[in-house]
């Protein structure tokens, strides 16, 4: 079975990155990105996740068929991630639609980077960069003003070479 092109015409797909839920973050620890490409045609689009420009395949669900929309496809992927890695400002997760056999179309990138926000687990690393890490305090929060409380620790090597 083959699907017949209309009079050989390629749609590009419109890309879109959607945040994780809050509510998954509290609740298990993790955190779901979902990119979903939609109104293209024919339906040879393959998607593809990146983690600061490094191909990422754990964690990754994509749907096995793209779905009919009357006149062109749509086509989903997810990347479960932990919710430190969702938590660093720094990580860049990126989601790369490739249609097949053209040439001609260049591969559609869409990214975000991780939320700089609080995470509400206490005693967690939520933020880690040139060895430091900072840790949720307490459970105190103010979602009116978007506050935390975070300690900052130094992690510091024990050993020196000379």
């Amino acid at each position: 079975l083959s699907v017949s092109e209309k009079n050989g015409e390629i749609i590009p797909p419109a890309v879109a990155i959607f945040s994780p839920s809050k509510q998954e973050i509290q609740q298990k620890n993790k955190a779901t990105l979902v990119c979903l490409a939609s109104g293209f045609y024919p339906d040879h689009l393959s998607l593809v996740w990146k983690v600061n420009g490094v191909n990422r395949k754990e964690g990754v669900g994509t749907d096995e068929f793209s779905t009919w929309n009357g006149s062109t496809y749509s086509l989903t992927s997810r990347l479960r991630i932990s919710a430190e890695e969702w938590f660093n400002p720094m990580n860049r997760f990126e989601c790369v639609a490739d249609v097949f056999k053209n040439e001609a179309q260049k591969p559609i990138h869409k990214f975000i980077y991780g939320d700089a926000g609080c995470y509400l687990t206490e005693g967690m690393c939520v933020f880690s960069q040139a060895n430091t890490c900072m840790y949720f305090n307490s459970s105190f929060t103010n979602d009116k003003y978007k506050m935390c409380e975070i300690s900052t620790t130094r992690i510091t090597r024990t050993s020196s070479s000379k």
